[in-house]
């Protein structure tokens, strides 16, 4: 065999086992981990708002004939903690039975405890607040009722296309919707 063929053949021969090893080291690597509920959610994000609105009339005997609540919830959770904290901001109008009309707000935050977990494969999370009790401010500002008292319980979220939709109890309607991306903010220490 010429040289300059044998030497050609063995460059050949040369690149074909380098690309073969490289090709191998890429398919043997390990899939990424998967994260556990607590880092599946936080990896959405660490800060969820929700919205709630109620409306109607309450019973006769009650001094306030029709209200309108809009409740805005912000919830903050930290990753390796079991605590959150919700901030709840409400913007409430009035109308009594004598014709008056006032306009409210409340404002207040509360320690929440959380646990994660999964329900069904999927993350999830248990939040637990106490109940709460929110001065009013409130025009014109005689309203007969100066505080909101919000009941406290468990509410348990599962995480649905990067939301956290209440799951339970059955009158948990809320669905949290994230409030900063993960990868917008600086990584935690």
């Amino acid at each position: 065999m010429p040289p300059m063929q044998l030497r050609s053949e063995l460059v050949l021969v040369a690149f074909v086992l380098v690309a073969g090893c490289a090709g191998r080291a890429t398919r043997s690597e390990a899939p990424p981990p998967k994260l556990d509920a607590e880092g599946e959610i936080l990896g959405v994000s660490r800060r969820w708002r929700a919205l709630e609105e109620e409306h109607g009339a309450l019973p006769a005997q009650n001094k306030i004939q029709l209200f309108e609540i809009r409740q805005r919830s912000t919830l903050t959770l930290t990753r390796g903690s079991s605590q959150g904290e919700e901030l709840v901001e409400r913007k409430e109008s009035f109308t009594l039975k004598d014709g008056r009309r006032f306009e409210c707000r409340a404002r207040g935050s509360v320690r929440v405890r959380v646990r994660y977990g999964r329900k069904n494969g999927v993350a999830a999370v248990e939040v637990h607040r106490p109940s709460m009790v929110l001065g009013r401010r409130c025009q014109p500002g005689d309203f007969p009722e100066p505080e909101a008292q919000i009941s406290g319980g468990s509410s348990r979220f599962r995480l649905e296309d990067e939301q956290l939709v209440g799951i339970a109890p059955s009158s948990e309607k809320r669905s949290f919707l994230p409030l900063e991306s993960a990868d917008a903010r600086p990584a935690e220490p």
